[in-house]
């Protein structure tokens, strides 16, 4: 997103989205916004009848609301809310009759939830579809889908953000954090679109968990209705995460982990849902790929001192590299580097794959020491595999040695020859003014079509039978019991060419 339209969309977030909101208090209006007079016009629109505003000299978004009665998050305006002048126009939701003249009053308590549907009539409101909520009700027979959100969107914090022409243009000096997962939730109302146009009806409810402790998810849990969900999706730091896990497998709902790679957190939950694909499916798809592409290739894989954090990936290459039996490799430990180029000439046309792991200002320097040796090799150079995506890890990787070293990763980088990725970028272009910058799009947008799809196709017995991946997913998607939980068993390789990925075979 550019950041004007980045921070208008997030400085509306309190009135855009049918949050569950964790408790605190919204700051409405400043002291001394002007009195505000019901209007008697109004308008219809998605089937709806709205009050018609025109805006006085000293009135918010806000106090206006409070006036009509309404929450903030239902006004529809086609303005940034900071910079509402005399004349503008606010919609608000008719509830009700009101006396002729009425003194602004205090918030009232949110609404927690909506039956999301796309926009279908008029054209301001579609313009505006990002940022609103109709609360309008899709109308099929059958079970409304319920889907909880938990993430933090600090949406305390709202009242700091600006979008003066200064902080727009300073805006590489302040740090927003409700900017990290918006993208995460644009992906979600996206999918969410396309399934009510299939007459899908889901009930989403959001919960704000900003803080990263135990007690903030509980306060979320039970306030929220999220134990009565269908599912719940948990895009929460690792102590966060970890106690919404628990108390979704006491309340026995479905807890999805959109970026965990940690395959732990699937041992003794059968409640989990694992996004990532799990370690095993990875290493699996990665030898298939190295023994199609150089069938005699010999495997070095790169190690270091670090345990904790390596052994759970070269325990399972060599679980499964026993068992196939087919590959020849050989454990290469980085302490012995300047060995490497000596050993690596002894097989020429071999392939090398890093699992070496440490601390970020080591990796840096490590990554550039390896890239630069293996670039050395004149002719018939190794052939470079990674788990993780180190163009992601890395700003500043060198793209020109990963291309002579045939970089082979699990990217989540977009393919730009894949129909179904550039149809992905326009849709969102289309919707919210940008392109994605970030992998969270595409994966609110893929958990949500699919799950959601699965269930409406299987109701529960969907967890014990999940469907085949969808054409129209970004990522492919499909789920097995990996010890007890579900863990997403179809990673895509891709290879890069050209400084661009593509899928590899």
């Amino acid at each position: 997103m550019t950041g004007i339209k980045r921070k208008v969309i997030v400085a509306v977030i309190a009135m855009a989205f049918t949050f569950h909101l964790s408790p605190f208090t919204l700051r409405a209006q400043a002291p001394g916004t002007a009195p505000v007079k019901i209007s008697t016009e109004t308008q219809m629109m998605h089937g709806r009848k709205y009050y018609v505003h025109i805006v006085e000299k000293g009135q918010t978004v806000y106090s206006i609301s409070k006036a009509y009665k309404v929450e903030s998050y239902d006004a529809v305006t086609h303005v940034d809310i900071h910079f509402l002048h005399p004349g503008d126009t606010v919609w608000l939701p008719a509830r009700g009759q009101f006396p002729a003249d009425i003194e602004t009053s205090s918030p009232s308590t949110p609404t927690t939830k909506e039956v999301v549907k796309p926009s279908q009539s008029n054209q301001n409101v579609q313009n505006n579809r990002s940022v609103q909520n109709t609360q309008a009700t899709v109308k099929k027979t059958g079970k409304v889908i319920k889907m909880a959100v938990m993430m933090p969107l600090h949406l305390d914090q709202i009242d700091d953000i600006s979008t003066t022409k200064f902080d727009i243009e300073q805006r590489g000096k302040k740090n927003y954090r409700q900017f990290e997962f918006i993208e995460f939730y644009e992906g979600i109302r996206m999918a969410l679109d396309v399934l009510a146009e299939k007459g899908i009806s889901v009930e989403l409810n959001v919960a704000d968990v900003s803080t990263n402790t135990p007690a903030a998810v509980e306060a979320a849990f039970a306030s929220h209705n999220v134990a009565k969900s269908d599912f719940v999706v948990a895009l929460l730091f690792r102590e966060a995460f970890d106690k919404a896990a628990e108390l979704a497998r006491q309340a026995g709902v479905y807890i999805v982990n959109p970026m965990a790679t940690r395959s732990e957190i699937c041992v003794e939950n059968n409640f989990m849902v694992k996004i990532q694909p799990s370690m095993e499916s990875q290493i699996r798809v990665m030898l298939n790929n190295m023994k199609a592409e150089r069938p005699n290739g010999h495997l070095y894989i790169i190690h270091g001192a670090n345990a904790s954090s390596e052994k759970p990936v070269l325990d399972e290459l060599k679980r499964q590299l026993k068992e196939r039996g087919d590959i020849k490799y050989t454990l290469f430990n980085w302490n012995q580097s300047g060995k490497l180029t000596s050993t690596l000439k002894a097989t020429p046309g071999c392939n090398v794959l890093s699992i070496y792991d440490h601390k970020v200002d080591q990796m840096r320097v490590y990554v550039s020491n390896l890239l630069n040796r293996l670039s050395a090799f004149k002719n018939d150079s190794p052939r470079l595999y990674t788990i993780s995506d180190w163009t992601r890890d890395y700003n500043d990787v060198d793209f020109a040695q990963l291309q002579l070293l045939g970089y082979h990763t699990f990217s989540s980088s977009w393919d730009m020859t894949n129909s179904v990725h550039v149809d992905f970028l326009k849709a969102f272009r289309d919707t919210y003014g940008s392109e994605p910058t970030s992998p969270l799009a595409a994966t609110g947008y893929d958990l949500t079509m699919y799950i959601i799809s699965g269930l409406n196709r299987r109701s529960s017995e969907f967890w014990n039978q999940p469907i085949e991946s969808m054409p129209v997913l970004v990522h492919p998607m499909h789920f097995s019991r990996q010890q007890a939980g579900l863990e997403n068993d179809q990673p895509q390789l891709f290879r890069m060419e050209q400084l661009h990925f593509i899928p590899a075979q």
